[in-house]
Order: C-alpha cells, then sequence, then structure tokens
C-alpha cells in the first residue's frame, strides 16, 4: 500500500506520534527493500539463455539438464552427433562457421558458447552478446583431461556442478566396464569415417579414439601421424598396409559415397572387405563430449566382442 496517498488528517496519541510514523516508515521502506530484493533473486533464477555455435557444448548443456536457446546447423548436428537430440524448442542459428547474425540479432542469448574454431566472428558476435570460447581442443591438455575440464566449465557457468560430477562419474564407470569387456582383444583395429570414395579419416592419438585405445585392450591399426584433431586423412588403400586388422566406420556416410563404394575395385579388394571383417557403427561425434565418448565406447564394445558379418550392414 503507498505510504501516503493524499493529505490528510491523522490524530495520534502525542506521545507517540513521532514513533509510530518512524516505525511506519521503515516497516514500509523495509518491505519494499524486500520485494525489490524478491524481485531481483527471482530474475536472477531465471536460467541464462545460451546458444552454442560448438556442437561439443551443445552436447554437455544437453546433458548437464540446460536447454540450449540456439545452437549451430541443427540438421547436420542431427545427422552427424545423433545424440542427446536438440530439443525442439532450440532456434538454428545457421552454420557454426557463419552464425545468423539478423537472427541472434532479434533476440541475442544471454551467453554464446563458442569454439577457438569458430572465433574469426566474434569481434561482430560480442557486440550482440556476451561470447565465451570454450573448447576441448585448442588446449595444452590431452583430450580426456580437456573435456573433463570443458565439462566443469559449461557446468560453473549455468549452476549444474552436480549434474557435472555425476556424468563424469558416469562416464569413467562406462570407461572401466569397456576395459573389462575389452580384455585380451588382440585383432587390430582402423576406426575410420568416410570423406569421399576414395578418402577416410583414420583416427588415431589425441581424440576420444585415442583414449579409449589408451584405456581398453583395443589396438589401433593405424600408428601414423595425426593432425591436431587426432586423424588422418589417407586414400583407402592405406587400410591394405594392416591385412589382418578390422575396419570400423563411423556412419554416416557422406552423399553418394555408399553407391559408389559398391563399385569401387581398390575397397572391393581390401583384405577386410573380401573376408568380411568390416563393422559400422552409429553416428557418434568423434571430437565430442562425454556423451559422445560413452556412445563411442559401448558401440566399440559390440562391433569388438560380435562377429563382423553380424554388424556389416551398410547404412
Amino acid at each position: 500500500m503507498p505510504f501516503f496517498r493524499r493529505q490528510e488528517t491523522v490524530t495520534l496519541p502525542r506521545v507517540r506520534s513521532f514513533p509510530a510514523l518512524l516505525a511506519l516508515a521503515v516497516a514500509v521502506l523495509l518491505g519494499m527493500s524486500t520485494a525489490l530484493a524478491d524481485a531481483q533473486a527471482d530474475a536472477d533464477s531465471k536460467p541464462l539463455r545460451i546458444a552454442a555455435s560448438n556442437w561439443t557444448v551443445a552436447e554437455t548443456l544437453i546433458a548437464l539438464g540446460v536447454k540450449p536457446y540456439a545452437v549451430s546447423d541443427i540438421s547436420n548436428y542431427d545427422e552427424w552427433v545423433k545424440a542427446p537430440a536438440i530439443p525442439q524448442s532450440t532456434l538454428d542459428m545457421g552454420l557454426r562457421n557463419e552464425p545468423n547474425l539478423e537472427l541472434l540479432a532479434q533476440d541475442p542469448p544471454d551467453l554464446l558458447m563458442t569454439s577457438a574454431l569458430f572465433s574469426r566472428d566474434n569481434a561482430r558476435l560480442e557486440r550482440l552478446m556476451p561470447v565465451k570460447v570454450i573448447d576441448n581442443f585448442y588446449t595444452d591438455l590431452p583430450y580426456y583431461e580437456a573435456t573433463l575440464a570443458m565439462t566443469r566449465e559449461i557446468a560453473r557457468l549455468t549452476d549444474r556442478q552436480a549434474q557435472a560430477e555425476d556424468l563424469i562419474a558416469e562416464t569413467n564407470q562406462v570407461l572401466d566396464q569397456a576395459a573389462r569387456a575389452l580384455e585380451n582383444t588382440e585383432t587390430p583395429l582402423f576406426i575410420v569415417q568416410f570423406s569421399d570414395a576414395q578418402h577416410v579419416r583414420v583416427f588415431g592419438q589425441g581424440n576420444m579414439i585415442g583414449t579409449l585405445f589408451s584405456r581398453t585392450d583395443l589396438t589401433n591399426a593405424w600408428t601414423g601421424p595425426t593432425n591436431a584433431w587426432g586423424y588422418a586423412s589417407i586414400p583407402i588403400d592405406r587400410l591394405a598396409e594392416r591385412p589382418e586388422a578390422r575396419i570400423v566406420i563411423i556412419k554416416p556416410y557422406p552423399r553418394g559415397v555408399g553407391d559408389e563404394l559398391a563399385n569401387n575395385q581398390i575397397w572391393q579388394h581390401l583384405p577386410a572387405v573380401r573376408e568380411g571383417r568390416v563393422s559400422y557403427i552409429d553416428p557418434v561425434w568423434p571430437y565430442g563430449g562425454l556423451i559422445s565418448l560413452q556412445r563411442l565406447a559401448r558401440s566399440l564394445v559390440e562391433v569388438s566382442t560380435t562377429s563382423p558379418a553380424g554388424l556389416a550392414s551398410a547404412p
């Protein structure tokens, strides 16, 4: 209720007039102060609207129970990352390396989380919203340690520390289970993704696949150099350098590659292909966060403990 709505005569006992008025004023002011504090607390308690141009950040936000306000290139996320699913309410903010500035300017998020890989646009983006570079590559740490640090940083910014520690504990449990399931596994593996019908990205050290090789008895058939993302781009005929190896293909194929491989004589004459030692696993983001790592670990256990003939259905 307002303090004095209109001028009027108020009669109070003389001995109580000043103390009463003072007490009333203090009470009203305290009430106003409390209301303002409550309103501020309500505003502060609202979740931040966070946009993610980096799929790994988007994956981690969702894993921590945060619905991203916007994510880059959702259709390709659905194809290449697959899980966890992007909420239907999340906006598509354009390409990862070229976010839709007009869309973001209409109703800017409270924070944009991006990768060092896409930082060239930061100067323009920072005129619209706060920008935070968060990465599990482009650091001085190995992939797994960098991914733990990234997860905890995202959790700190979103007040999801408890959820992050649960996710980390769950991931360690999945890795321990994979190590037990893969004990004494001897056949070396090439783990690849096709870039076209003549070339693959073959994975080595410096990413989640290297982490799985280091924490299990799996043997990587690729021992050559890799780039900063932990893979090497090679022609498919180099997969014949280890004729005893199995080939594990991470889906999806780029458009048209599946049809081309059916008539690709180099591919068809690889020892692993001729002898039925090729397996396929569902799409998983090899540069992703802890959920992707868990999914890849389970997939590699499955393909390594099941005969290739039972898993070699092409996508």
